[in-house]
């Protein structure tokens, strides 16, 4: 059983950054869950991924360091704005939402690139604080945690039906992925990772039908003037 943990999360069982590991490494598999639920439209993915930062951030800041909390609770409120911003949306079934693609403005790749600042900072906490984090050696920090709140950010822009957005998570998962490969890395976070990138794709192509907004909004402007 040691062994197998070791092979999974490159760390020794019953150590606290064994234990960090395979919670990071949970909280990624629900993150992967939530996507192929989002590909379909589906609200669980949101309830996914609300479970995702409760398994991982959330789990690790309560058992760990309470200051972790500054970046867990913005990181839970990214899903629960998803599952907010699709219930705005009909439903097509028991829990598949009608949703509509909406065009990537400027104001959309403002926020996306703020998001990515503000919660790359607040992941980094007291290292950012203490001038650790623009020490020597801590590029593979700094890109971990960019590539980590781009997945957030991501989810943001797939909550407001932006396309783009899945694309952008499979971007950020293959650096992360990437980055990965510079270090020992954990077998079971390599492995759900590698799926990140194949299951965005996967909803990045799943979207490709959905209605785009304006084109909609015309159907439905069309039809009142008709009755």
């Amino acid at each position: 059983m040691e062994e197998l943990f070791y092979t999974l999360f490159s760390q020794l069982p019953g150590t606290e950054s064994g234990m960090q590991v395979a919670l990071y490494a949970l909280s990624a598999l629900l993150s992967l869950v939530a996507c192929i639920l989002l590909a379909h439209r589906n609200d669980l993915g949101w309830w996914a991924q609300i479970l995702a930062v409760f398994a991982g951030p959330l789990v690790i800041a309560m058992q760990y360091d309470m200051l972790f909390l500054i970046y867990a609770i913005p990181a839970l409120f990214v899903g629960v704005f998803g599952l907010w911003r699709f219930s705005r949306y009909s439903f097509q079934g028991k829990f598949t939402r009608q949703v509509t693609r909406s065009p990537l403005g400027l104001s959309a790749i403002i926020t996306t690139v703020l998001g990515i600042a503000v919660l790359t900072a607040l992941h980094l906490g007291e290292m950012l604080t203490t001038g650790f984090a623009f020490t020597a050696g801590t590029g593979t920090i700094w890109v971990s945690y960019i590539t980590e709140a781009a997945v957030l950010m991501a989810f943001f822009l797939v909550a407001q039906g932006i396309r783009s957005g899945w694309l952008l998570m499979a971007l950020a998962s293959a650096v992360y992925v990437a980055t990965l490969f510079t270090n020992n890395p954990a077998f079971a976070l390599l492995f759900v990772w590698v799926f990140m990138v194949i299951a965005s794709l996967y909803a990045w192509f799943m979207w490709r039908v959905l209605p785009r907004r304006d084109a909609t909004a015309q159907l439905a402007d069309h039809q009142a003037v008709t009755e």
